[in-house]
């Protein structure tokens, strides 16, 4: 009789065992291995690296995407009182300091400034499109002309600091080869959620505080790429001399023309 009552029990016990267990695993796939995978990346690749990669992947590029594309249509729209065909001109020519991305890329690895060669030109690209905001937000009735070129600027600001993250985490790749894949999960990550919560959030803020107030949160969004360079961990190196910097920045160029002689290149281009 006891060994009856004792299987009864675990036949009753059973589903209820199976039904935590798989509560459980629910958990432990969705919280605990993620927390853990992104404890590793901080442990061996540095906390600076890590917040440097969601700050611009996540924030300036993801969320300030997100916020600037409907801000900007309608800041064309009411403050500068232009037809949505001239608007779409200038949101064009904002799209500039992207398409020469290779230049900041260029800049960034052949010309250190203080001997570094990443934390400048975060510090540069966050007070950059600081500003630019910052006079979006408070300057009412501004020429279109001066609007133009603060969001030429602002963009400027993301695009400089995207390719210097870039840059990180490539040297990070060369540095620790068997997290390159994680790492590019990590910026993917950033982006989508930055751009998600961006994009979703960007009519609302728009009704609440207008296109410029919406420029000042991106001014504060600028500044959090500024403390990037403030915090990020890098080694200062040799500087180099100008005549010797300039060459290298020729043949840095030199080599670009080249590749882009390659069918394999350009085609995809167009």
């Amino acid at each position: 009789m006891a060994n009856r009552s004792e299987e009864a029990e675990c036949e009753i016990d059973s589903p209820r065992n199976q039904q935590d267990k798989s509560k459980a695993g629910i958990l432990d796939l969705l919280l605990k291995r993620p927390l853990r995978w992104l404890t590793m990346l901080i442990e061996e690749l540095h906390w600076s690296f890590f917040f440097g990669v969601i700050v611009v992947y996540g924030v300036s590029q993801g969320l300030g995407k997100g916020l600037s594309k409907v801000s900007t249509q309608y800041y064309f729209k009411d403050e500068q009182k232009i037809q949505p065909s001239q608007a779409q001109i200038y949101v064009g020519l904002i799209q500039i300091p992207w398409i020469i991305k290779p230049l900041w890329g260029l800049l960034t690895d052949v010309v250190p400034v203080w001997g570094y060669r990443r934390r400048p030109y975060f510090i540069f690209a966050g007070l950059l499109a600081m500003i630019s905001m910052m006079v979006l937000w408070l300057h009412t009735n501004l020429h279109l002309a001066l609007g133009l070129s603060c969001l030429v600027a602002g963009s400027a600001g993301v695009a400089i600091a995207d390719v210097t993250i870039d840059a990180c985490v490539t040297q990070c790749s060369i540095s620790h080869p068997t997290l390159a894949a994680d790492m590019q999960s990590l910026c993917g990550l950033s982006s989508s959620i930055g751009s998600l919560v961006g994009f979703s959030l960007s009519g609302v803020l728009v009704h609440l505080f207008g296109a410029r107030g919406v420029y000042g949160l991106l001014g504060l969004t600028a500044g959090l790429v500024v403390v990037v360079g403030m915090v990020l961990n890098e080694s200062p190196s040799r500087s180099l001399g100008r005549k010797h910097a300039n060459e290298k920045f020729l043949d840095a160029g030199s080599a670009i023309w080249k590749t882009f002689q390659y069918g394999e290149v350009w085609r995809p281009c167009l």
